[in-house]
């Protein structure tokens, strides 16, 4: 039934809804989040910022728990065509979908009683990412039911916890990496036996890198260096372009600098863990840091 829902999909398949469907799909992509989540921490509030990129790094990790669990193939390794370039790893749940879910909650929460229209077009943009998903051929429809399912008991989970129970940030993120820890070093232990490749549990330890580098940089950020979010837009803008072209610097500058093996060593995705660890601590106190000291005059 599964791969029916695809091949109809495809049956409609045409060089307009090819370019449309790859474009809608890279909203559920890492670039979009990053994007949203710089703005969010540099440009309007650092604190909903550490909480939209925290949240969307553990579903993105339990999301990548579960495909290994789970451990489905891909429609086009059965049968179905892959309009585009072939995703890595297992099928279910789907990432895209719970990235693109989990960020429409989120950011529900914060703008969605602004405008009537915001609640609307967020979960809009998620059911488009999600049917993008299975006209390319990299998911099944019963995967991104399962990726915005993900989501939503996530961030219904974190709020149940938030409202329920007397937990402080801190512990809440620690507990988190705990939970993602174990996994981790499962994986890394038993990953050869279970014939899996390193690459495909790869975001777990991204995630974990990513948590730890946001919320160690987090802290210490608000701790001593007190920076302002506000600005004018042209301070704003150069803001983001300095912090992005630092950002990009880390990000390929570190994968000369670090002993990278082949791809699909679990060194190659522990040694990627350890690249977004310092990608995050810029992100989260060393732009902060900059800013505050190149534009203090400007910002309020």
């Amino acid at each position: 039934m599964d791969i029916t829902i695809v091949e109809w999909f495809q049956s409609m398949q045409n060089s307009v809804l090819d370019a449309f469907f790859r474009l809608v799909t890279e909203l559920g992509g890492d670039l979009a989040f990053l994007a949203i989540g710089t703005v969010l921490f540099w440009l309007y509030d650092k604190r909903f910022g550490y909480r939209f990129m925290t949240i969307f790094l553990f579903t993105l990790s339990v999301n990548d728990i579960l495909k290994n669990v789970i451990r489905r193939p891909r429609p086009f390794a059965e049968g179905a065509d892959s309009i585009g370039e072939e995703t890595y790893g297992f099928a279910m749940p789907s990432g895209h979908s719970s990235n693109v879910g989990i960020m429409a909650f989120l950011l529900n929460e914060r703008f969605g009683t602004l405008k009537k229209w915001v609640t609307p077009t967020l979960f809009g943009i998620a059911f488009l990412v999600m049917i993008s998903r299975i006209y390319l051929g990299q998911h099944y429809l019963t995967d991104v039911i399962a990726g915005f399912a993900l989501a939503a008991a996530v961030y219904y989970a974190i709020r149940f916890i938030g409202l329920r129970i007397s937990l402080g940030q801190t512990t809440m993120v620690g507990i988190g990496l705990g939970f993602l820890l174990v996994f981790m070093v499962v994986f890394a232990v038993f990953y050869q036996t279970w014939d899996i490749p390193a690459d495909s549990f790869r975001n777990l330890y991204i995630a974990f890198g990513s948590i730890l580098g946001l919320s160690v940089g987090h802290k210490i950020e608000l701790k001593y260096v007190g920076y302002e979010e506000r600005a004018p837009w042209r301070i704003q803008a150069l803001k983001y372009i300095i912090g992005l072209a630092v950002a990009l610097l880390i990000q390929e500058g570190l994968k000369v600098a670090l002993p990278y093996g082949g791809a699909g060593e679990l060194m190659t995705v522990a040694l990627d863990g350890l690249r977004y660890f310092f990608l995050t601590l810029w992100l989260s106190l060393g732009a902060l840091a900059t800013f505050k000291a190149l534009f203090s005059k400007h910002s309020g």
